[in-house]
């Protein structure tokens, strides 16, 4: 990370925590059957992401519940396929300050909203996102582990099964790779079944967890 984007981030952070410390919240375990408004925010920088995603937002949809959808883009501006997607709201770089804070009009209102379960389905501590996931008011916080988070009240540490998510992104892989006729497209088919994987298994996991807890 560069000088002036270093010193950007640990500004960003202390405003965070400065916010934080006014910030009153209740934090109350929310299972999958109870959860009647749910958000869901994710890194849809890379389109492979969405479809997931979409999938994801049926199931939870069958419980009657009331699912809102935010991705953040780490780009100037947003992809066309992006601009009119129902259910789904986006913001992208060009909506963030000087020291990444969300500006936009659809981050403002999904982070205000009392929602009973807020999932955070990023792979990657990306401030944007964890800006909003730190100030939801959401009784109850689920994503990723990361020895750094704060703001979850439930982690799903996916590292632990490294070696399941191996070989099936081996058996993955071989079948899409029979079709690349080029080493970048093999490294670019590789990073998106990466990313896939790890997201797929992230939401299994989070499904299997909030599935067995109890209110």
């Amino acid at each position: 990370m560069k000088t002036v984007e270093r010193i950007k981030a640990i500004i960003g952070d202390r405003i965070l925590e400065r916010q934080l410390r006014n910030q009153k919240r209740s934090v109350a375990v929310c299972n999958i059957k109870s959860a009647q408004n749910i958000g869901i925010l994710y890194n849809a920088t890379e389109y492979v992401s969405f479809e997931i995603i979409r999938d994801f937002t049926k199931k939870l949809s069958q419980n009657n519940s009331n699912v809102h959808i935010l991705g953040y883009v780490d780009s100037k501006k947003l992809i066309d396929h992006y601009l009119y997607r129902k259910g789904f709201d986006f913001f992208s770089r060009n909506d963030l300050n000087w020291y990444y804070k969300p500006l936009s009009e659809v981050a403002d209102k999904f982070m205000k909203q009392p929602f009973d379960l807020l999932i955070n389905l990023s792979l990657e501590a990306i401030f944007p996102i964890q800006y909003i996931v730190a100030l939801s008011p959401a009784t109850f916080k689920v994503g990723k582990f990361s020895p750094d988070e704060k703001h979850l009240d439930l982690m799903i540490d996916i590292e632990k099964e490294n070696e399941q998510m191996k070989k099936v992104h081996e058996e993955i892989s071989t079948g899409k790779k029979g079709n690349a006729s080029s080493v970048e497209m093999e490294q670019e088919i590789e990073k998106k079944t990466q990313e896939e994987l790890q997201l797929s298994f992230l939401i299994n996991q989070i499904l299997h967890y909030l599935a067995i807890l109890k209110k």
